[in-house]
């Protein structure tokens, strides 16, 4: 095999009339020995640990994969803790463990979740509780989670629990109020970067993975080290390469500097418009260019992009380009926004990221860059009735020319 003296890597891919769904997992050793680790920490009745590395380090794919290994004989939640409230991440946290409760405070909620950790410790094994963005979290929501992690069954921990972080986690887990959760560490991990030859083996894999049948046939020469400068190595950044490169696949074959330069540092290209696919079960209803800077979500007339459903707030969720890129905020809507099935209260959307409001389910397709990663393709799922929904990109050169009609939709 091609890849096979570099190392082993597993990806899953189908093909169908040259349509190919992007590899869901692409093991690189850091991310292979992370796995160990993680496993390992797991595999203690009362494991707790940490895995630490940058957003393009491929984090959320190797959560995944272990949240999926451990939840065949376990119950798992995986939580996105950056800036939630106390009350949100304890409803989250039951959320993700299958439970749909009308609970208002704190400690009924933190009692529901100790009820339910000690009943599963003793009838199967502790759950599990991910912690992505750990340094993120408030010190109030901090605060539970240590209390989380005292939560005792007997003489055995009643939770096992593995913190996600990018950086700037050291002085939160040395702080005198986090011994609760720090004494428990039995490790941490740094995920590390690809050295040249293996960002080329990574590149051509996830190539392989996006419908190119000859990856090594793909550019005019050796390019180990003009990648692994221009992408530092980290598999976020090769995924972005690799989107610029596949679609250049009549051009093959092509110089590294040539797809390079499509690629911006930052969030997007001058002339390069990020688009929402909008989708009613599985099938594609609608295209919307983002034009504009700003645009709000939601059920009511003045809204931007009207979402005509019960399950949407008037003005559900916004979403604004700024230079970090395409960011999504909830509006306090009563039913929330989902990325990737995870509630958020706002955050820099990714390519491939698949958001739902209400029923619907909108992909997002960001114009590829260095400094922006690309998220692991979703397939379309199931939504309800839009209205309305194509006008909005109809309205969008209207808006632009009618300042009086932005100046009502502001009020």
């Amino acid at each position: 095999m091609l890849f096979g003296d570099i190392w082993t890597y597993s990806y899953i891919c189908a093909k169908v009339d040259r349509v190919t769904q992007p590899a869901r997992f692409i093991q690189y050793p850091s991310q292979h020995e992370a796995f160990h680790f993680l496993d390992d920490v797991l595999a203690d009745p009362g494991g707790a640990g940490l895995l630490h590395g940058p957003e393009v380090a491929g984090k959320s794919d190797l959560i995944n994969q272990i949240a999926a290994k451990v939840g065949e004989r376990s119950a798992v939640a995986v939580i996105d803790g950056a800036k939630m409230k106390p009350t949100r991440f304890l409803t989250t946290v039951l959320t993700e463990f299958g439970y749909e409760l009308e609970l208002s405070s704190v400690e009924e909620l933190l009692s529901m979740v100790a009820v339910f950790a000690v009943q599963q410790t003793r009838s199967r094994e502790a759950p599990v509780l991910i912690v992505e963005n750990f340094n993120r979290m408030y010190p109030s929501t901090l605060y539970l989670l240590c209390k989380l992690a005292s939560l005792q069954a007997g003489e055995q921990f009643a939770l096992r629990i593995v913190l996600i972080s990018d950086k700037g986690y050291e002085q939160i887990i040395s702080s005198p109020g986090m011994s609760a959760v720090a004494d428990r560490l039995v490790g941490t991990f740094q995920l590390q970067p690809l050295t040249s030859r293996e960002s080329l083996v990574y590149l051509f894999a996830r190539l392989e993975s996006l419908g190119i049948e000859h990856p090594d046939a793909v550019f005019r020469t050796d390019i180990c080290n003009a990648l692994r400068d221009a992408t530092e190595g980290w598999p976020g950044k090769l995924d972005a390469v690799a989107e610029v490169v596949a679609a250049r696949e009549d051009q093959f074959p092509i110089d590294l500097d040539v797809a390079l330069a499509d690629l911006q540092i930052g969030a997007y290209a001058e002339d390069a418009v990020p688009e929402l696919i909008v989708s009613y079960s599985g099938v594609v209803t609608a295209r919307i260019r983002l034009v504009r800077d700003r645009y709000i979500l939601g059920r009511s007339e003045l809204a931007d992009i009207v979402v005509d459903n019960r399950f949407v707030s008037k003005h559900h969720a916004l979403l604004v380009k700024s230079d970090s890129g395409l960011l999504l905020a909830d509006m306090k809507s009563r039913n929330g926004t989902f990325v990737n099935s995870r509630r958020i209260e706002s955050r820099v959307l990714r390519n491939n990221d698949v958001v739902a409001i209400g029923d619907y389910r909108i992909k997002v397709i960001c114009p590829p860059a260095l400094g922006a990663f690309a998220a692991p393709q979703r397939p379309l799922a199931d939504t309800a009735r839009m209205r309305r929904i194509g006008e909005a990109q109809d309205r969008d050169d209207e808006l632009a020319a009618t300042p009086a009609d932005e100046e009502r939709r502001e009020a």
